[in-house]
């Protein structure tokens, strides 16, 4: 897929038609998407051939020049959404849609959370040092 994080999340079919398969990858806060032709597995690339909407909300879409369209899922929560994308191609517009699964996306806050005591450690030692300086400062 488009990036490394990408990569490493397989893709799954998310829709199917006569004419069109399409996939997606999930990663840190982007959905990305590939529409293939079933006959050939040919990729439809190219900005304006894709648009989308997720849960009924339109999405801006960026496309990539290894034929990947990459959607933003900032502010949506982990779970199951309702996908629609629009494909422009051999001078028809199809309609695909079907679900993807958003995973949870980690911020700051359950990153130090997850690893519990250190966190704690490290607070109470960069406190500890501001005390420190302050005292040294106000005998001086």
């Amino acid at each position: 897929m488009a990036s490394p994080s990408a990569a490493q999340n397989r893709s799954t079919l998310v829709a199917h038609s006569a004419l069109l398969d399409l996939t997606a990858a999930s990663s840190d806060h982007t959905l990305a998407l590939q529409v293939a032709r079933v006959a050939d597995h040919r990729l439809i690339a190219g900005p304006g051939k894709v648009t989308v909407s997720l849960d009924g909300h339109d999405v801006p879409v960026a496309a990539r020049p290894d034929g990947a369209y990459l959607i933003s899922t900032r502010g949506q929560g982990a779970g199951a959404h309702s996908l629609s994308v629009v494909v422009s191609h051999d001078g028809i517009r199809e309609l695909l849609t079907g679900t993807v699964t958003v995973p949870q996306q980690q911020s700051i806050l359950d990153i130090i959370q997850g690893h519990g005591m250190s966190a704690w450690w490290v607070l109470n030692i960069a406190v500890v040092l501001i005390a420190v300086l302050v005292i040294s400062r106000r005998r001086r």
